[in-house]
């Protein structure tokens, strides 16, 4: 991995020179960003460093190396980073090398534990031919509540937001998903998918629908508790979900692919939220509305494919779609034009509702409208009065004149 550090407008500084140079806290930010940038069939699965001088065979550089990716392991997978939080709780990571000294490549997978973690040899090599890509996508509806059972004075909203991700994932995953609207067997290979569904148009994409079933639990004295809450967390509006998929996947691949990407687009979502947090403690007795960004997809490559594999990014109300342009050279080191950008698949939530929306559920049980409801109704009536009396007035006028 190169890195290449700005000292001023007019000159670059060379990043580091071994693995033992590298930032961690860098290389977090940068998996982060890329995270959220995935559809949820794909992941960042590791690390690839290249290097023109270094050697990776010796033994110090295979501490280094594990000392980083322990490190970087703790700050994505043990803290509030939320887009790795909704994936494997402890997945292997790929240490992929190349010297172009010795012109070898090593891979290695690394998985984490206590002592500092372990690698093991791993093959790794490329594909000869383009993959055939097919396209599912989902519009999901979202309106959950989500109570806070903290007491403390001052609440620590992203643990909340952890939790509402958890619960958000256990629900997903007790799901049902129909394609096409019909129920189908996720043992099924998508090539005999493919083969039995065959799309009149090549580009059209397979369209998916989750259901939550709602489970009854009436025969299990235990399962039902009230407990008292000190606020909740509302999270409502549509998340539009796309995957892509090979015909060596199944269709439970898929349904597990959709659930990922739906929770990583809520949680790149909440992670924006919360960067933007200058203390992430809030009072008990605050109310906060936000209004997240929406998210727009952007392809990879532009040469002809039929269905291009897309990255998204979101960006807020107000801001133009080049912000991904601008984010796609930064993080993927990708030039993409605005041509390439898909910015109408999520829309703006209409002004008027979201405000009538949160005057609704902050003064519900204020008594203020009904003291505005009382004057409205005394100033209508001194209205009505003075209509009727002119009223009264023109017509004893008119009388007087054409019936003397």
């Amino acid at each position: 991995m190169e890195i290449l550090l700005k000292a001023n407008e007019n000159e670059l500084l060379q990043g580091p020179t071994s693995i033992a140079d590298i930032s961690t806290q860098a290389l977090a930010t940068q998996w982060t960003a890329a995270s959220k940038m995935c559809p949820g069939s794909f992941n960042v699965q590791g690390v690839f460093v290249t290097s023109e001088k270094q050697n990776f065979g010796d033994e110090n550089t295979n501490i280094a190396a594990k000392k980083m990716l322990h490190e970087l392991h703790n700050i994505l997978f043990q803290g509030n980073v939320f887009c790795t939080s909704v994936d494997e709780e402890n997945p292997a990571l790929i240490f992929l090398a190349y010297s172009a000294a010795s012109k070898k490549a090593i891979c290695q997978a690394y998985t984490n534990d206590m002592t500092g973690g372990s690698f093991a040899s791993m093959n790794c090599q490329f594909i000869d031919k383009p993959i055939d890509w097919h396209t599912f996508e989902c519009c999901y509806e979202l309106d959950e509540i989500f109570p806070i059972f903290d007491d403390s004075q001052r609440i620590n909203i992203e643990n909340q937001f952890q939790r509402a991700l958890l619960a958000m994932k256990r629900s997903l995953s007790e799901s049902e998903m129909f394609i096409e609207n019909i129920w189908v067997d996720e043992s099924l290979s998508l090539d005999g998918f493919a083969a039995n569904n065959r799309k009149k148009v090549a580009n059209e994409n397979y369209k998916a629908t989750i259901f939550l079933p709602v489970k009854c639990h009436q025969y299990n004295e235990h399962s039902v508790k009230v407990r008292k809450f000190n606020g909740t967390i509302r999270l409502s509006g549509i998340i539009f979900s796309r995957i892509w998929c090979s015909n060596k996947n199944t269709l439970g691949d898929v349904k597990r692919y959709v659930q990922n990407d739906i929770l990583r687009s809520l949680a790149a979502r909440i992670q924006v939220y919360c960067d933007g947090l200058t203390d992430p403690h809030v009072n008990n007795d605050s109310v906060f509305i936000s209004e997240p960004p929406r998210r727009v997809f952007f392809n990879l490559f532009a040469d002809g494919t039929i269905n291009p594999i897309q990255f998204s990014e979101y960006i807020f109300r107000g801001e133009a779609p080049t912000v991904a342009v601008a984010q796609a050279k930064q993080v993927l080191d990708l030039d993409i034009s605005l041509e390439n950008i898909v910015a109408d698949l999520e829309g703006l939530p209409d002004d008027e509702i979201f405000s009538d929306i949160s005057l609704g559920n902050v003064q519900k049980n204020s008594p203020q409208p009904m003291v505005n409801t009382e004057k409205y109704l005394t100033r209508s009536m001194y209205i009505l009065g003075i209509t009727i009396s002119l009223l009264v007035l023109l017509c004893s006028i008119w009388l007087h004149y054409f019936f003397p």
